[in-house]
């Protein structure tokens, strides 16, 4: 929450699909994103477009249940949620959609 805050106040706008947070269903992995930057590219024929270019995703995984007793400094990479959430790559890839 406090990093979205901190991007939006320095005039980053976020991609709210699916909320600006997104959750996996277990709670244990927060993703969240920037909107792209648009361009204008020139294409091969000549044509001008305004394409997306780069954005930047955020994910917090977060220290499993079972690791919670943990002191802060002894929590490494495997005492935390690992994996992709499928359903919030939709939403994340919507961070490029140029209207």
């Amino acid at each position: 929450q406090q990093l979205n805050q901190s991007l939006v106040d320095e005039g980053f706008q976020l991609n709210s699909s699916g909320g600006t947070i997104k959750i996996s269903p277990d709670g244990g992995l927060l993703q969240s994103s920037t909107m792209a930057d648009k361009m204008t590219f020139q294409f091969k024929d000549g044509v001008k477009r305004e394409i997306a270019s780069s954005y930047i995703e955020f994910a917090e995984r977060l220290v499993l249940q079972e690791f919670k007793h943990l002191k802060v400094g002894q929590i490494g990479e495997i005492h935390r949620r690992d994996g992709f959430e499928a359903a919030s790559a939709d939403k994340i890839f919507e961070s490029t959609f140029v209207q």
